[in-house]
């Protein structure tokens, strides 16, 4: 009796076990350090005037810059994907930024910190960029024929 208790208590133990591990979550968008976030993947466009485009295209291991791979996880160096996200007491605003390339040594290795912003443009979020001296750069999912881009002195509103 006793040995038929102890393998009925294995048995219910080992089915919670085996039961637990099949509802984890598996809908996170940042898995770690080497692989581009989703929200930040697709093809951005931002207009340039007299009908040219600068377009980043980003995918899950690789970011383009005009049809030219700049960052992937298979280069080295400052060219390496290395995602670094920062809090929003870094960035002084609501969400999470990135920087692509977290592991360069200087500041102009870096191609800035992106993050989905809340403003919609043809009622799609934009992806925004800083990168250096105060300059923000707007992308659009779809090539329209203005550039939304903006200066500003502060971190004071600008437009999570």
């Amino acid at each position: 009796m006793k040995i038929k208790g102890i393998l009925v208590l294995g048995l219910v133990c080992s089915g919670l076990f085996f039961g637990s591990l099949t509802y984890t979550n598996a809908s996170a968008k940042y898995v770690g350090h080497h692989a581009i976030p989703t929200e930040l993947r697709g093809t951005w466009s931002q207009y340039r005037g007299k009908n040219k485009f600068f377009v980043i295209k980003i995918t899950k291991n690789n970011l383009y810059v005009n049809s030219k791979l700049t960052y992937s996880t298979k280069k080295s160096g400052a060219n390496k994907v290395f995602i670094q996200s920062l809090s929003k007491k870094v960035t002084h605003g609501s969400g999470v930024s990135y920087i692509l390339n977290g592991h360069y040594k200087y500041e102009y290795q870096t191609f800035g910190e992106f993050w989905l912003s809340k403003e919609k443009v043809s009622n799609r979020r934009v992806l925004k960029n800083y990168h250096h001296m105060d300059h923000y750069n707007v992308f659009t999912k779809n090539k329209v024929k203005h550039n939304y881009s903006y200066h500003k002195d502060s971190f004071k509103d600008i437009g999570r």
